[in-house]
């Protein structure tokens, strides 16, 4: 992903981005064309930016501030192909997606997290990561924002099928995981895995994957061998804080107690 944070900028002609789709947080009041429709766009918005689709900037604050984040459409496209389980050539994408609204918040959070790890040279590894959860984000949530969802059709996939999936995510646990990756080694789209997982075991493959993790986190525990830091990056929650949240959540006590036991 190229991140850009912009500021002052009195820049007024049409935004034009070959081979790119713009995904920008703006702070401040801005007003836009786009065809015939102005928009007033401000932090509760975040705007979406595409090849073909020319947008005006006809005023703006006097100060403000925006963070972008410039996508290949190509690259794009495939993946938005891969989730749909169908061929996509050219969407046309929500051009503003409600920031205030869980989504739209948690994705600002996300973004602002990689402005930060990038200017005080956080881990690559890191970084990687979570460009990769932020363009997975994007993918999915700009295409469920605007399609209808009543038309979509996925790929059956058989039981045998997500069980195999499920035995895959236990083997893999440990690792950083993708549901992209999970669909790629089972030859479907992350749609079709969606789907399936929630028909059959009533949750997405990432709270499946979660699950797992914190049952397997709790039987280290439960041997007292580790302590609760080890054990929590050892099933790739980074944050110990939040190990905790989700472990209390699941099983109705912290991971301490456990160990004390």
């Amino acid at each position: 992903l190229n991140v850009v944070w912009e500021a002052g900028s009195t820049y007024t002609a049409g935004y034009t981005f070959p081979g790119k789709i713009v995904f920008t947080f703006f702070d401040g009041d801005h007003l836009f064309k786009s065809g015939s429709n102005e928009l007033l766009i401000n932090d509760k918005h975040l705007t979406i930016s595409q090849p073909g689709v020319e947008i005006i900037r006809l005023r703006h604050s006097a100060k403000y501030s925006a963070i972008s984040i410039y996508i290949d459409e190509a690259r794009f496209l495939t993946e938005l192909s891969k989730y749909l389980d169908k061929s996509i050539e050219r969407p046309q994408l929500t051009q503003s997606i409600d920031r205030t609204a869980v989504y739209g918040r948690s994705l600002y959070q996300m973004v602002m997290m990689l402005w930060n790890l990038i200017e005080t040279n956080g881990h690559p590894l890191v970084i990687e990561n979570l460009e990769i959860a932020i363009f997975s984000t994007l993918v999915q949530g700009s295409s469920d924002s605007n399609l209808d969802t009543s038309i979509i059709k996925t790929s059956e996939i058989s039981i045998a099928r997500v069980r195999e999936a499920a035995e895959y995510i236990r083997a893999n646990m440990q690792k950083e995981l993708t549901i992209a990756q999970v669909a790629a080694a089972m030859n479907c789209s992350s749609r079709s895995l969606q789907t399936a997982f929630a028909r059959h075991y009533g949750v997405s493959p990432s709270q499946f994957l979660r699950t797992a993790r914190l049952e397997a986190a709790r039987l280290e525990l439960m041997e007292g061998k580790k302590n609760i830091t080890q054990i929590a990056l050892e099933y790739c929650f980074y944050n110990p804080g939040r190990f905790t949240k989700y472990f209390q959540q699941h099983f109705h006590k912290k991971p301490s107690d456990i160990l004390r036991n």
